[in-house]
């Protein structure tokens, strides 16, 4: 912070002291001519009685009479034969014509005596000024100057940048933490209202990335856990091959051993598939879609899946929505087979637009999910006792990609009791694109 401080009062200063002797300077030139003529005529009847003194005088006394008056006066008086070479053209017209002269410094002041070839000279005239003491010279000037504006200045310089400061360094250790591992590091809240919008993306950033690193370590172990099983099936079928006695035998070990490779297979694919939705590595493709006609159309492909005895309604409204209609295909579809798997003997779709949003539900009259274990039935690869248990198959991973496509299109997910005893899955999307999406 020193050297921050000291560069900004540096250049402040210097900039002030510039603008000042800029202005001083303007002073100068503007008030020059004014200024001679107002010392001129101040000094008009003091060069007339020395005149007139001298001229009383023969022309072999005035040198002297002059040196008697020098007394009387705090600034230096003489007599020339010739003006100055120094005089301009201007100064020896003025003077020609019986007018006194103040040179550009300001300094003496030229007068002729009239009826002779001699001229008075009086000055400089702030001779008597030499004496002041050391505040009248240009290092007290200086210091008076500083003492007045550098050290209040000085202080306002340090007084602003200190908060901006603590926030540069408070923002600074947290990046420095983040880049470490440590994804749980945040910024304080920031003092000055230049940084906080830094501060909060920053914060934002940090929870984004510590939630998405926690999904791909929770999916990572997910993944792990799920390949033991067919691995070990396989491993099982390799000892049990070689063991077989017939071909028959070693045949149905070899299909099984086929299947377990076709799980592992299946599993890698749809693990990858979540992954790169889960990173957002899927573009959105926006379609105007009817929703009557659309949802019909879900329905109608459903149908073979459905198992015989369960009875699948449409609720839908009227009207049109923008969505991604592959990604709602799969959303919509993994919550019929999830209600499917868990329904006795119904399943109900509702489709209603309230509020700008669309609002799909799910109901099945099945056992219902308990509270407790609502919202972690979103999580990859989890599944829950009783009867929604590993005997219905998949793994884990429809309700998860339903969340993710939500989120994907600015939506939410959710799980509540159904009217119908079992549970209600519900999808909740924007009816149209936010204006920073494109349509397609």
């Amino acid at each position: 912070m020193a050297r921050m401080f000291a560069r900004y009062f540096a250049q402040t200063m210097l900039l002030q002291f510039v603008l000042l002797l800029g202005f001083v300077l303007l002073l100068i030139v503007l008030s020059a001519n004014s200024e001679r003529e107002r010392l001129q005529k101040q000094m008009d009847g003091t060069v007339r009685l020395i005149q007139r003194e001298l001229l009383r005088q023969p022309p072999a006394r005035r040198d002297a009479s002059l040196r008697e008056l020098q007394p009387l006066f705090a600034y230096p008086l003489a007599l020339l034969r010739l003006p100055p070479a120094s005089l301009g053209e201007e100064a020896r017209a003025r003077l020609a014509s019986g007018q006194s002269w103040l040179d550009s410094s300001q300094q003496n002041l030229y007068a002729p005596l009239p009826g002779t070839s001699q001229l008075l000279v009086i000055g400089p005239l702030d001779s008597q000024g030499s004496g002041g003491g050391w505040l009248h010279s240009e290092l007290g000037l200086f210091v008076l100057w500083f003492a007045f504006f550098g050290v209040p200045l000085a202080l306002l310089i340090y007084l602003n940048l200190r908060p901006h400061w603590h926030d540069l360094a408070a923002l600074r250790d947290t990046s420095l933490r983040l880049a470490e591992g440590d994804l749980g590091a945040r910024a304080p809240p920031a003092r000055s209202p230049l940084f906080s919008p830094l501060q909060r993306q920053l914060n934002s950033m940090a929870e984004k990335l510590e939630t998405q690193m926690e999904t791909r370590q929770a999916l990572a172990h997910a993944i792990a856990h799920e390949l033991r099983t067919p691995v070990a099936r396989l491993r099982f079928g390799l000892t049990m091959m070689d063991e077989a006695e017939s071909d028959n035998e070693r045949r149905g070990y070899r299909d099984g051993m086929e299947r377990d490779m076709q799980e592992l297979d299946e599993l890698i694919n749809v693990s990858l598939s979540y992954a790169r939705l889960d990173r957002g590595e899927v573009p959105l493709e926006y379609d105007t879609i009817d929703l009557e006609e659309w949802f019909e159309d879900l329905i109608e492909l459903v149908q073979p899946l459905r198992p015989t005895l369960l009875q699948l309604t449409l609720d839908c409204a009227r009207g049109e929505a923008t969505f991604d209609r592959r990604l709602v295909y799969v959303a919509t579809r993994n919550l019929l087979l999830n209600a499917f798997k868990y329904a006795r003997q119904q399943v109900a779709m509702t489709v209603a637009a309230e509020h700008g949003q669309l609002v799909v539900t799910v109901d099945d009259d099945g056992p219902g999910i308990p509270e407790k274990e609502r919202e972690r039935i979103f999580d990859p690869f989890q599944r829950l006792d009783r009867s929604r248990d590993r005997a219905s198959g998949g793994y884990g991973l429809g309700l998860s990609f339903v969340r993710l496509i939500a989120r994907h299109h600015g939506g939410k997910a959710w799980i509540a009791q159904s009217p119908q005893g079992g549970a209600r899955f519900g999808l909740t999307l924007p009816l149209q694109p936010a204006p920073s999406q494109s349509v397609i």
